[in-house]
């Protein structure tokens, strides 16, 4: 009997797993592929509009923090000069040029953002 009911686990899990994988494959078929950050095209020119302000300011934010990382990074790194070799220095002024760096990069990313919300207004307005 015990023999059965785990012939019948065996064949469920390995159905179930079939399952999960086969609708997995079916969902990535059915979704279009968009090339880099390209966003979806949408018909509602208000809802590209919002988006396109929101990336502004949400790029705005982005540039002030970036802004504040920089002024911090320029104190840091004359303290450091003005102290000597101070270890903790040295590991804050790391890590402040770690956030610069990732600052950095969701900039570029919101501009490139910020570029294809343009083309998708632009597209909108023609098509009208």
């Amino acid at each position: 009997m015990w023999y059965l009911m785990s012939q019948i686990t065996v064949f469920l899990v390995i159905a179930t797993l079939g399952g999960v994988l086969l609708g997995w494959w079916g969902r990535g078929l059915r979704q279009p592929k968009l090339p880099g950050n390209t966003l979806p095209l949408t018909t509602d020119p208000f809802e590209a509009r919002f988006r396109l302000e929101q990336c502004h300011r949400d790029n705005a934010d982005l540039r002030r923090d970036l802004k504040e990382k920089e002024d911090h990074l320029v104190k840091l790194r004359s303290q450091l000069d003005a102290v000597g070799g101070n270890t903790d220095l040295v590991v804050r002024l790391q890590a402040t040029e770690d956030q610069v760096r990732a600052l950095l990069q969701d900039l570029q990313w919101r501009d490139d953002t910020i570029s294809a919300l343009e083309r998708e207004l632009a597209q909108l307005r023609a098509a009208r």
